[in-house]
């Protein structure tokens, strides 16, 4: 049986994983935005295109993706023509940065492991959207990203610039 600082070791390891352990571990791939991604579910759910205004075809009801981040790297400004969920998973906080449509309106939140943090964030739909990782020890941010509905690069807009 190991000893209690064996044990702690152990641990510390498996919790702080590097970004190419990460990145390696969950096959994620450059995403057109920055970054890289993995997804990891597209629900089986298929929604016809008259329940979904604004878009040409089915879409299935949701999608989820791994998002990573190193601290280098950003998210480039961008929407999506369904809401996001955004979910911090684990390395250091991550500034995601929100505005409307019109662009009058600006939200800069930031998702991070610490108790003052929110874990969680929702950009609407059509609303722009960019995140950069802040500042850390882990050198990334880890985020689980769901699409719903479930997303399809012809919903997907980058700005110009």
């Amino acid at each position: 049986m190991p000893d209690r600082a064996e044990t702690i070791n152990r641990t510390e390891k498996f919790e702080k994983p590097t970004a190419d352990e990460l990145i390696a571990r969950h096959a994620l791939k450059p995403h057109p935005e920055g970054g890289f991604y993995s997804e990891t579910w597209r629900s089986s759910i298929t929604l016809p295109p008259e329940v979904l205004p604004g878009k040409d075809g089915r879409r299935q009801a949701g999608t989820a993706i791994y998002y990573l981040l190193k601290s280098h790297q950003h998210s480039k400004r961008h929407r999506v023509s369904s809401d996001e969920l955004w979910f911090h998973l684990m390395g250091d906080p991550l500034t995601l940065r929100i505005k409307a449509p019109d662009e009058s309106r600006l939200s800069t939140l930031t998702l991070g492991p610490t108790s003052e943090l929110r874990l969680q964030a929702l950009v609407p739909a059509g609303h722009w959207q960019s995140a950069h990782p802040q500042p850390g020890p882990a050198g990334y941010a880890l985020m689980a990203c769901v699409v719903v509905p479930g997303f399809d690069f012809q919903d997907f807009e980058m700005a110009e610039g």
